[in-house]
């Protein structure tokens, strides 16, 4: 084979997501196009033992070698602007759960004190929030790209700096498979990302841990929703259960030190009630009647559990807030958390 002169940028490879009707069934066709900053390449987690074995010598030989791809998680982090294409999908993937969303138009997602994950079996037929997506990780190459079905969302983190490209809502990510990955693949992208991306400069609530009127610099909501893998079909897994031991939920934020948030400080030195504290960041009080296609979160009950200086231009604060459930309120206030887009 000839040396080839060809080369390619970083940002000609692209990224794709696509719900599937039966779990762990790829679907590459008419997939959603993702706008990513970056992406690494997927962890496949192969098992490789070479260790020497008993026989004469004092090096490893050739029938000492295992290697298998069988029963392994594979496993891809992305990070990006969040647009209104994806943003319920990400959403509703790592939450998981048919009682975590309010469905329709209202597009209001909740973790309730009665959350309970949905059961994923792969080859099952998806529904109630239970589905797994098939990723694609696009190569500039026809023919090249890799996809890997039966994918479920573990991790999403949703953030913004003020400082940072206006305060544009930016994403991280990672998901998780059980089954195997597909290269020398072809993948249709049937809508590509827009431009419609939400912005942080539109939040004119800001209430952090029951104080009204912060002044932000930045905030931070991370969701985490492990993923656990069992059972053996072939080489793939065949059950994947979710939230053990927890689906959690933590937020960061940087805001201005004054006569507001320094309420917080006395807050975090121990007079946080069982209840804790409502934290609600976004364009309406009542989180429910938040703008569509805006971005806005509540942690009902908000306990803090870190305070401290942030030096800058002017003195900061950064607030970390753990979000829990509380059973014994009503309505939308027993949820650890509700996002409205």
């Amino acid at each position: 084979m000839a040396i080839s002169g060809n080369a390619f940028s970083p940002k000609e490879f692209e990224l794709a997501i696509c719900q599937e009707a039966t779990c762990g069934t790829a679907k590459v066709d008419a997939m959603l196009g993702v706008n990513i900053d970056s992406i690494s390449f997927p962890t496949l987690n192969p098992t490789q033992v070479m260790d020497v074995r008993s026989h004469s010598g004092r090096v490893a030989q050739d029938i000492d070698v295992f290697l298998s791809k069988a029963q392994t998680v594979k496993e891809v982090s992305f990070a990006g602007v969040l647009h209104d294409e994806i943003a319920p999908h990400f959403i509703e993937g790592v939450m998981g759960s048919a009682t975590s969303d309010a469905g329709g138009a209202n597009e209001l997602f909740q973790i309730l004190d009665t959350y309970s994950p949905g059961e994923i079996v792969y080859g099952a037929t998806s529904g109630d929030r239970a589905f797994t997506y098939t990723l694609g990780l696009i190569s500039p190459v026809s023919g090249k790209s890799i996809t890997i079905p039966g994918m479920v969302f573990t991790s999403l983190t949703i953030s913004a700096d003020m400082g940072e490209e206006a305060g544009r809502i930016k994403f991280e990510a990672t998901m998780q498979s059980g089954k195997a990955a597909n290269f020398d693949q072809t993948v249709s992208v049937g809508t590509d990302y827009s431009a419609n991306y939400y912005s942080m400069g539109d939040m004119s609530v800001r209430k952090v841990a029951g104080v009204d009127d912060n002044l932000l610099q930045s905030f931070s909501l991370a969701i985490e929703n492990p993923a656990n893998f069992h059972g053996y079909s072939g080489d793939d897994f065949e059950v994947i259960s979710r939230a053990i031991p927890e689906i959690s939920v933590s937020c960061d934020v940087t805001m201005k030190y004054d006569a507001n948030s320094l309420e917080l400080d006395s807050v975090f030195g121990g007079s946080q009630t069982a209840g804790g504290l409502l934290t609600t960041i976004g364009t309406n009080a009542a989180i429910e009647s938040a703008d569509d296609n805006k971005f806005s979160f509540e942690l009902a009950n908000s306990i803090i559990t870190n305070y401290a200086f942030n030096e800058g231009a002017a003195m900061l604060v950064d607030v970390s807030m753990k979000g829990i459930a509380d059973p014994s309120a009503s309505s939308h206030d027993k949820a650890a958390l509700s996002i409205k887009i």
